[in-house]
Order: structure tokens, then C-alpha cells, then sequence
């Protein structure tokens, strides 16, 4: 393709360009750093524009679409204020790519080389999705087949000044999910420092002491050095859970692009540097504890045998049942249980399939049974009446129409308590949820968390799946509760989505699908996929006209059998 004339334009607004291949290599390997003049363009796929000093000070901030998050990414990223006031002075372009992803260009006086801003894991690797294409760097532009600019002008790139290049870039970093920290000898094992961190209380002292040195916590994870107050210079928790990842170079005792746990942070802060006088402030491990050094002794293996070994003449009490289902067993109608303290439970279905209208129906039958007596029954001991809801999807209007459903059904508001999650990150919520359940644990006996995979950063990443079911089974021994997790199926199969899916299915009491009736679109149909009691049969709920969750008894209702009657067609006479 002849791209001539546009390359002459580009050069006019003192853009240098290079011909490139479908690939987006050079076309002309050697020099290319140099530019080529309009007519070089004849023969080739598409147009890249070097970036640096050979083009006014170009440079180019690349979201790549890896992970089909592109828009949203760059949405996120506009929306922060100081980047927001930035982009609308400067009408900086933005370019869509082939792929889904997206150029947002600029010129400065001073940049840098090609740069990695910002990480995530990617089916369990990291995987950069902010980068800039800098000094010795290009990037492919329209009018290449499936290039096309969508903001302003490319032929206008404004130039911003070295402050206003350093928001936009902080900014992106701060969106950054990945960081390998490095571990000091105290943080290993079940050390001190291990321990520390390990603590749900430990992110709070180390606010405090960021706090107390001088940095200013702007929300969100989001921090600002001492003698600074403007601009993001790292973030807690959002890089890795409770981790202080720092990116600015004036942030001592701290380095530039490190992660520092919260002992390292008590460490450099409170007692400069000495990690080993930080652990011995600490409480020291106890003594019934076993200190793992390498493999295990077998004398270690001995007293944990001991420690976790089932005795079969000891009385454990079975695990109590909060909520029972009415079945037919034979001839009889039984209670079925549904929901014990100590398990999870998993809602699976497709999307809009109705989730969590059903668990609307079971919360309010567990507040107040009158309404369900015949059906489901609540059992909740005396000393576990309080229920929790974590909605981790929708804004705050519509997780307050579920609450009102709740209570309208049940006709209390008393033990019930809702918390809207969506504007934290996934390891903010943990840390939030575990926090709920520090001061108020002992108390809850039913948890919500609807959208459990928002409590995790990847779906598809296996150590973040072992990760959030970990937790699962944390807080229901811990605090002997039971926490029901809602979870969408893949659009093409019944499979729970991703690997975090799998492993809570593999790991739960009892798992209920909901599926949309396809003859009446207000009517779903509850099945048991998999109980470790016994299933029920299936049954289905209806949204009446005030858009509320009500049974189907037609489909409930047991049906006594009597072996005695027959068919009139097979009688003898």
C-alpha cells in the first residue's frame, strides 16, 4: 500500500515514521531509528511512528488488550483525577490498535527508554498490560488496516510539562497488580516477621506508620511521599496482598520499583533498617508451634501427627444445621439440610439466571421462617443470628434493592448487615472481609459473598484460586460459620468459570445451580448438583409483580405416595 502522502503529513507535524511489516516489524530492519522519507512507504503493510527525541519528544503509553480489560484499564486510568485534568488541558490523541488495545501519546521534554509500567498474573504469569514506547521505541498507527485514532488529533500531539509526565506516569503504575517481594530472613518459616505479616491486623500498623513517617494515604491503596502532596509514589495492597509497592526514587529508606512487606516496613521505618531488633520486638512464635527449617525432622513430623490425628472413640459434635429443605423420603416428608456451620456453599448458574434472587429467598428464610415453614427451615443457634452480605459487583443502588428484598421477605431488619465491596480491589476485599469477621466473627453464622470471583485477581491463576478457597476454609473452621459464594458457569458448558471456580466446587458442602426456565422468563429452576448429605428434589421460584423471590408450591409441595393405589386401567374386573 502507498502510503505516502500521510507519511508526509506525519513528517509535517514533525512525526519521523518507518514502513512495516503485518508482524508490525520494520520493514527495513537496519537504520530504522533514523526515519525514511514519504517515498520509502510504496510497498508495505503499515506505518509505525518512532518515538524520543526524533520526534519532538514523543512518547507513547501502549495498553495492551491481553486480557480483553484494554477499555476498561484506560477508563480507570482516565478517571483519576490528577490524570483526568491532565488528559482534558492537553486533548492528548488516542489511538485504537488491532487488537483491542489502545496508544495514548504525548510529547515531553524529557523521557525515557521503552518502560513496563504496569503487571497482572495471566493464567498464573505475569503479564504487562501498561507499557510506554519511549526514547529508541516506535508503535504502529493508523491509517494501518485496523488502526484508528478515536481521540483528537495525531497530527496535534501536545507537549506536557516534566510534572505532568510524572503524574501520568505514577498514575499508571499505581495500577500495577504484580510484585515479587523480597523475603529477609525473619519472614521465614513462621519467624516473627512471618507471623507479623500473616496477621490481618498487621496492615493496619503499617498504615499507622506510613502515616506517622510522613505519607499521605490518598484511598484506594494509594500513597503520596513525604514532602509531596500530589501524585501517587506506591500503593499498598494492590500490587500484592498487604505489600508496599513503592515507584518513586525519593521515597528513602525505600528503593525505586520494590515491593516491602509489612515487617520490612516496620523495620526500615521503626528501627532503620535492623530487621533483626524489628523481630525481636515482635511476639515471639509459641512454643507448641513447630519452626520448619528445610524438610522436617522427624521428630517435627511426630508432634504435628499427634496434633492433627482423629480419635475415633472421642466425641465430636456433628456439625449443626442452619437450614434444612422439606423433601419427600418414600412415603414421608423430611427436612434435608441445606446449610451446616463450619462448610460453604456454592450458588452456580449462568448469567441472569436469577443467583441472587434465590439467595435473597434462603437469607430471608434464615432471618424469619414464618413465610417458609413448610418448606425451609432455619435453624440458626442463638449465639450466630447475625448475617453478613458482601456484594462485590453492583453499585450501591441495586445492592440496597436486594437488602430491602431481604427484609421485606423476612420482615426484619434486626442481625442483618450489608456491605458494598465493588471499588476495592480483589485484595482489599479479603482483607475486609477477614477484618468483618476479627470483630464480629464469633457472632456470624451465615456469610454471603456474591461474586466470588472478585476476591481474586486472576480466575484462571491456580495460586490465587488456592488463595481465595483458602480463606473460605479459614474463616468457616475459624469462626464456625457457614458462607454460601455465588458463581457463574461458562456461557458454553455448566462448568464453574476458571480455576477458581473448580476448586471451590471440589471443596464445598453443597452445590446449587439455578436455571432459567426457558418457557417463563420470571421462573427459575433450583436443582442439588452435589451435596455431601442428601440431595433434594428439584424445585422453582417465581418474581411476582413486586419483584420478589416466592417458591413455586405446586413444585414443592411433597407428595405423599400410598402403595396401595393403582390405576383404575389395571384393575382386574
Amino acid at each position: 500500500m502507498n502510503y505516502s502522502e500521510i507519511v508526509a503529513k506525519y513528517n509535517n507535524a514533525g512525526l519521523a515514521c518507518l514502513p512495516t511489516k503485518e508482524n508490525k516489524s520494520p520493514l527495513l530492519p537496519e537504520n530504522w531509528k533514523e526515519g525514511f522519507a514519504p517515498e520509502m512507504f510504496t510497498d508495505c503493510f503499515g506505518i509505525g511512528i518512532i518515538c524520543g527525541q526524533i520526534s519532538g519528544g514523543l512518547e507513547c503509553q501502549d495498553w495492551d488488550n491481553h486480557a480483553n480489560e484494554a477499555k476498561e484499564n484506560l477508563s480507570k486510568y482516565l478517571s483519576i483525577p490528577d490524570v483526568k485534568e491532565v488528559y482534558e488541558k492537553h486533548k492528548m490523541p488516542i489511538e485504537e490498535t488491532m487488537s483491542g488495545g489502545y496508544h495514548l501519546l504525548y510529547r515531553c521534554e524529557k523521557i525515557d527508554g521503552n518502560r513496563k509500567l504496569a503487571s497482572k498474573l495471566l493464567n498464573g504469569k505475569p503479564d504487562c498490560f501498561c507499557e510506554t514506547r519511549g526514547e529508541s521505541g516506535y508503535f504502529v498507527a493508523a491509517p494501518t488496516p485496523k488502526y484508528n485514532i478515536i481521540r483528537n488529533d495525531i497530527l496535534n500531539i501536545p507537549t506536557i510539562t516534566e510534572f505532568e509526565r510524572a503524574i501520568l506516569i505514577d498514575s499508571a503504575i499505581s495500577m500495577n497488580e504484580y510484585v515479587k517481594p523480597i523475603i529477609t530472613e525473619y519472614e521465614n518459616s513462621e519467624r516473627p516477621g512471618d507471623i507479623y505479616n500473616n496477621d490481618p491486623s498487621s496492615i493496619y500498623e503499617t498504615i499507622q506508620i506510613l502515616k506517622d513517617e510522613g505519607w499521605t494515604d490518598f484511598g484506594h491503596g494509594n500513597w503520596c511521599r513525604p514532602g509531596k502532596n500530589t501524585g501517587i509514589s506506591a500503593t499498598l495492597g494492590k500490587a500484592a496482598p498487604n505489600i508496599f509497592y513503592v515507584f518513586t526514587s525519593n521515597g528513602y529508606p525505600f528503593d525505586e520499583m520494590k515491593g516491602y512487606t509489612s515487617f520490612q516496613v516496620l523495620g526500615l521505618l521503626k528501627f532503620k533498617g535492623d530487621f533483626k531488633e524489628a523481630a525481636q520486638s515482635l511476639p515471639q512464635p509459641e512454643s507448641k508451634k513447630t519452626e520448619y527449617k528445610g524438610s522436617i525432622s522427624k521428630s517435627e513430623i511426630e508432634k504435628i501427627l499427634e496434633r492433627i490425628k482423629i480419635d475415633p472413640k472421642k466425641t465430636i459434635e456433628k456439625p449443626p444445621t442452619i437450614l434444612s429443605i422439606k423433601d419427600t423420603d418414600i412415603y414421608h416428608p423430611v427436612p434435608k439440610r441445606l446449610f451446616s456451620l463450619g462448610n460453604f456453599s456454592a450458588i452456580i448458574g449462568k448469567a441472569k439466571s436469577k443467583k441472587t434472587y434465590l439467595i435473597t429467598l434462603l437469607t430471608s428464610a434464615l432471618l424469619k421462617t414464618q413465610e417458609y415453614e413448610e418448606f425451609l427451615t432455619s435453624s440458626m443457634p442463638d449465639n450466630k443470628k447475625m448475617i453478613v452480605w458482601f456484594d462485590t459487583e453492583q453499585a450501591d443502588y441495586d445492592t440496597q434493592i436486594v437488602a430491602k428484598r431481604v427484609i421485606t421477605l423476612s420482615n426484619t431488619d434486626k442481625n442483618f448487615t450489608v456491605f458494598n465491596l465493588r471499588e476495592f480491589t480483589p485484595l482489599e476485599r479479603c482483607q475486609i472481609i477477614e477484618y468483618v469477621f476479627e470483630l464480629t466473627g464469633d457472632k456470624i453464622g451465615f456469610c454471603i459473598i456474591d461474586g466470588i470471583a472478585d476476591l481474586a485477581n486472576a480466575i484462571n491463576d491456580e495460586i490465587e484460586a488456592t488463595r481465595v478457597t483458602s480463606l473460605l476454609l479459614r474463616l468457616t473452621k475459624n469462626y464456625n460459620t457457614h458462607i454460601t459464594t455465588v458463581i457463574h458457569q461458562n456461557k458454553n458448558d455448566n462448568f464453574a468459570t476458571g480455576h477458581l471456580g473448580s476448586s471451590i466446587l471440589k471443596k464445598a458442602e453443597i452445590i446449587i445451580s439455578v436455571t432459567k426456565n426457558s418457557e417463563m422468563n420470571s421462573n427459575s429452576v433450583v436443582k442439588c448438583d452435589m451435596s455431601r448429605a442428601i440431595d433434594f428434589k428439584d424445585w422453582s421460584f417465581t418474581i411476582d409483580k413486586s419483584g420478589l423471590p416466592i417458591i413455586d408450591n405446586e413444585l414443592y409441595e411433597p407428595k405423599i405416595a400410598n402403595p396401595y393405589d393403582k390405576d383404575d386401567s389395571e384393575a382386574p374386573f
